[in-house]
């Protein structure tokens, strides 16, 4: 009887705690951020979070891939404990890593019939680039965060909000002298719609000129078709 009495108000407290989130999201409603620029143009790619489950859980794994020469795409968000896949569909060989404190590691050179991944526990911001291609660097925002999202084309993005006052935070590249540094802004209970301006430009990965042998190779290739 005991043993049944302990089982019953656990299931209690678990109902109670599924009813909570329930009617959180249920109280749910969207917001759109818009974040530009130091120029006022709309910033893509910036990472808007805020502390309030979306409906649709996230994904615990996504794919960072390598295409001529670049990481594609730059900047990408995840949960903590979720594992990204590093494909390589170039024709040459990449050696990925990151020195960053939320994940240390390094891949060895290898080709695109390989396709490794990496589990990232701890949130935190990780700096991937290539040992053989200085230009090549990515971002993996590991969010800290109940709901992360990224900007589209335009700088722009929609939340899902708690019906009360909240706070959103935005991240991007180069906001402060710390990789981790991100802005806060405050939302109250009836706004549908949020303005930021962040002191950044917008980066991007910028490949070297093909050296003169490249070019002639490009040539004799183009030529032959």
């Amino acid at each position: 009887m005991l043993n049944f009495q302990i089982a019953q108000r656990l299931f209690l407290r678990s109902l109670l705690v599924v009813v909570g989130l329930t009617t959180m999201v249920g109280q749910a409603r969207e917001v759109e951020v818009v974040v530009t620029d130091a120029n006022g143009k709309g910033l893509p790619q910036a990472v808007v979070s805020i502390d309030f489950p979306a409906r649709q859980a996230v994904a615990n794994q996504t794919v960072i891939d390598q295409v001529d020469r670049l990481f594609t795409p730059f900047i990408s968000t995840v949960r903590p404990g979720a594992t990204v896949n590093f494909p390589n569909s170039d024709n040459i060989r990449h050696q990925v890593y990151s020195f960053s404190p939320a994940k240390t590691f390094e891949l060895p050179l290898y080709s695109n019939r390989e396709a490794p991944a990496i589990t990232f526990p701890e949130a935190g911001i990780v700096v991937l680039g290539c040992n053989i291609h200085d230009h090549m660097r990515a971002y993996l925002y590991v969010s800290p965060h109940a709901q992360s999202r990224l900007t589209d084309g335009e700088g722009s993005v929609v939340l899902e909000a708690p019906s009360e006052a909240s706070t959103v935070h935005v991240w991007y590249p180069g906001l402060g002298d710390e990789a981790t540094a991100e802005r806060q802004f405050a939302i109250d209970a009836s706004q549908q719609q949020l303005s930021v301006s962040l002191p950044v430009t917008p980066q991007q990965q910028t490949p070297p000129p093909p050296s003169p042998l490249q070019q002639r190779f490009n040539k004799l290739k183009n030529d032959s078709n």
